[in-house]
């Protein structure tokens, strides 16, 4: 097809535009999909009552919007980066490195790695909460600020969960689902281009990281994001898989939405998700950072070594 063989020889530059195009024009759609789901469940009655479908209390309305981020999810995020792997590379799947698998031990390594890494990365969470605007940013603050606590409420909402059919449903949407997208257009589809662009592994890992983060629109999970997005990045490069960075970003997900869950069922201390802030020792936090850098490392040493050729 000439549309593919004209972009496949584009500059890493216009590829970069492309792949944000797509996303853009993605995500546009998914916000017109996301409402005509949510009608049906907020019973309007009129079109100027838009507060319905924003009314976190009714049960009807969070079903609404667990389909409605289903939808998005894979409209958002791994349309446009098969879409793009399609027109950019004869061989889509080996572009996205998702025709690869990966060894047990390095399976093993992620789920350790997971645990580990939890109070180190709730530390750098609370650094984040710390952090403020200077004066005259005053009002991007407050509003990040309220964006932060609106959806800190949706987040509350969709955790509320009643027994095992809310938390298989929120495991497959929140970490399975999130997972497999975020994964196959971050790492898949941007940080492909990066690479191609830079030349340079770092470079691509971290500037990958820092717009995953931004991306989110959480000023204050900025940071812990984006450290994560490291990870993820150096996870992919390293094993030359995607479902390595795809099983540490489903278990983080996962074991956020299991701990929250046996909390509500008073089966687990609310200091499970938080160990790494507040009172932690710093000795803690500087044990789940050794260790962890340590499981990089094993990693990275046993990484393949042909993991950094983009197949085109």
């Amino acid at each position: 097809m000439y549309l593919r063989s004209t972009i496949q020889n584009y500059q890493p530059a216009r590829k970069f535009l492309l792949l944000i195009g797509l996303f853009l024009f993605c995500l546009g759609i998914a916000s017109v999909v996301q409402v005509l789901i949510l009608l049906p469940f907020a019973k309007m009655k009129s079109i100027q009552d838009m507060a319905a479908l924003t009314d976190f209390t009714n049960p009807d309305i969070i079903t609404g919007m667990k389909i409605a981020q289903a939808v998005s999810v894979v409209l958002t995020f791994i349309t446009p980066a098969v879409l793009f792997a399609w027109l950019s590379s004869e061989r889509k799947t080996g572009y996205l490195k998702i025709n690869q698998g990966f060894p047990v031990v390095f399976g093993l390594t992620v789920i350790a790695l997971v645990f580990s890494a939890m109070p180190a990365v709730n530390w750098l969470g609370e650094l984040n909460n710390h952090l403020s605007f200077p004066d005259f940013l005053y009002g991007v603050e407050n509003w990040m600020k309220a964006s932060e606590e609106n959806l800190k409420n949706l987040t509350d909402a969709f955790l509320q969960m009643g027994g095992i059919t809310d938390l298989t449903v929120n495991l497959l949407i929140i970490a399975l689902l999130a997972a497999v997208g975020e994964e196959l257009f971050f790492r898949g589809a941007m940080q492909n281009v990066f690479l191609e662009w830079a030349r340079n592994p770092h470079v691509a890992v971290w500037f990958t990281a820092i717009l995953f983060s931004t991306l989110h629109m959480q000023f204050y999970g900025f940071l812990p994001r984006m450290m994560l997005g490291v990870v993820l990045g150096y996870l992919y490069i390293w094993s030359g898989s995607l479902w390595l960075s795809i099983l540490f970003h489903f278990l983080n997900n996962g074991l956020a939405v299991l701990f929250s869950y046996l909390i509500g069922k008073g089966s687990l201390s609310e200091t499970a998700e938080t160990i790494g802030a507040g009172d932690t020792p710093v000795t803690v936090v500087i044990a789940s950072t050794i260790v962890s850098v340590g499981l990089m490392y094993f990693i990275y040493k046993n990484r393949k070594t042909d993991s950094l050729v983009i197949d085109h």
